[in-house]
Formats: structure tokens, sequence, C-alpha cells
């Protein structure tokens, strides 16, 4: 099933989650994250997750899920893309 708009909340916690010092905590946000890069819509989910967190006014305080959402995307078209474009 596709993510969408209304699961950027739902996002925003696996990411935030996936930087906390509780294993507890980062290891089951960690696993559903890596089970959602496959899922259609992710990047998309990401992008405007990040678009909403620059345009925040509160910025400072959340640095860190851009940040991360950035390397999910970044590490999701270097997984699912550039083998796609770069295969005949």
């Amino acid at each position: 099933m596709a993510l969408s708009a209304s699961d950027l909340p739902a996002m925003y916690s696996l990411l935030t989650n996936s930087l906390s010092a509780d294993e507890s905590v980062r290891k089951p946000a960690e696993a559903a994250l890596s089970q959602s890069e496959s899922r259609p819509g992710f990047c998309s989910c990401l992008m405007v997750m990040s678009l909403e967190v620059i345009t925040a006014k509160d910025l400072a305080a959340q640095v860190d899920v851009r940040l991360m959402a950035s390397v999910y995307f970044k590490n999701g078209v270097n997984r699912y893309w550039r083998n796609r474009r770069d295969s005949s």
C-alpha cells in the first residue's frame, strides 16, 4: 500500500524515534522505516516532510529529523532508483 500525506505524522514519529538513544525505542522505529522504504510514496513523504520542517517556525528543534529524512531519501534513491536507471 502506498504512503500518502496522511502517513506524514507516523513517518515523523518514526524518524524522531530512530534518533533516540534508547535502543528499545530506536530499533523498532528503524525496522519500521526499513520496511517502509520499499513502499511506493516513501521518498515523496520524506521530501514533503523535509519541506514542512524547513518552513516550520521552530526549525532548530527539528533539524535532526530533517537530516534523518534526507539520509533515508538519499539511501532510497541509491537503492531503488539508480539500479533502474543504470540497467538497460
